[in-house]
């Protein structure tokens, strides 16, 4: 099905008469059946001189792939090559479960099953963009950067099972305890990432997907992230055509489940359980978002062909704020 789709979308490209129109802030390309749309979104079968003095040529013509015969028709496609500075901050809540305490000193193992929790977790990202357009439709980027973040846990539970006790193999313990704490992490982040988008007259739709992993300097267990964000705009212009942007809103899903670990005094669970467990126990856990989607809204501006700074914005149980600039060559 994947290979089907690929095809359809290059026989669009290469056999229909279309042309085509970079949307310019980094985004792919745009489709008029007869006519160029200008920077402003007007009509105009040639580009006037204020628009020529404008370009910027780029790099090398070899890519995007096409994109000689799309310049043939059309100057302003976006250059191929780019190095941005991408940042973004998130909070949001989680639900944490699978709950184990493991003693120091015994074998034993105890886990606990229901556990009342306001749990929530920030993170902060700072990462560089190397990308560059493989067709006139098609983005790819690279990811290098680093991460920070906190895991805030702040659970109740009313009870855990201690289990692998000889002869009896397991008991419940009714001992309400707490565990509140802040678990601070940090580490380099690397991933790869595509960008898709295409349009028709000022509108346009991008489907953008990136996985990177987080090594934490702190925990023992990389982080994997997944992030997936489909949206739909329209490209705005101003009187000096000299530079346009757009505005967007979409909706965007991360999936970044974590682990969470740490130490507890076993007297603060039971003190009859210190014969059993020891002094001491390492408790771990998983966190998961209580929502992975939410809303977003976002805008763009380009400055002469190079510079390209973008914003956006999430709300509805993420809360969220990233900033973008990329330079192109």
């Amino acid at each position: 099905m994947k290979n089907l789709y690929l095809l359809s979308v290059f026989s669009l490209l290469v056999f229909l008469r279309l042309d085509m129109v970079a949307q310019q802030q980094g985004f792919g390309c745009m489709f008029k059946n007869e006519n160029v749309i200008s920077w402003g979104g007007n009509m105009s079968n040639n580009l006037d001189s204020v628009i020529q003095s404008s370009l910027v040529r780029p790099l090398c013509d070899v890519l995007p792939v096409f994109g000689n015969r799309v310049r043939t028709k059309v100057e302003n496609l976006p250059l191929p090559f780019g190095v941005g500075i991408y940042t973004i901050y998130y909070d949001q809540g989680y639900i944490a479960g699978d709950l184990r305490l493991i003693p120091d000193s015994s074998s034993l193992i105890a886990r606990a099953d229901t556990v009342y929790q306001s749990t929530s977790a920030y993170e902060f990202k700072s990462q560089i963009r190397p990308n560059f357009w493989l067709f006139p439709f098609l983005n790819i980027y690279g990811i290098f950067g680093y991460t920070k973040g906190v895991i805030s846990t702040n659970l109740t539970v009313p009870y855990i099972v201690v289990e692998n006790i000889p002869v009896i193999d397991s008991i419940i313990v009714d001992s309400i305890f707490e565990i509140n704490d802040e678990i601070a992490y940090m580490g380099p982040t690397y991933g790869v990432g595509v960008t898709f988008s295409m349009g028709i007259n000022n509108f346009f739709v991008m489907v953008d997907y990136n996985y990177s992993i987080t090594n934490p300097i702190d925990l023992e267990d990389n982080l994997h992230n997944h992030f997936f964000s489909p949206k739909v705009g329209t490209l705005l212009g101003n009187k000096k055509r000299r530079s346009f942007g757009a505005i967007w809103l979409g909706t965007m899903y991360i999936h970044n489940d974590q682990s969470f670990s740490g130490k507890i005094s076993v007297d603060e669970i039971n003190p009859e359980l210190v014969p059993l467990l020891g002094e001491e126990a390492t408790y771990i856990g998983k966190i998961a978002a209580k929502q992975r989607w939410n809303f977003v809204i976002g805008g763009s501006w380009v400055i002469k062909n190079r510079h390209h700074f973008i914003i956006e914005v999430g709300f509805f149980e993420r809360k969220q704020v990233s900033f973008g600039y990329d330079f192109r060559f």
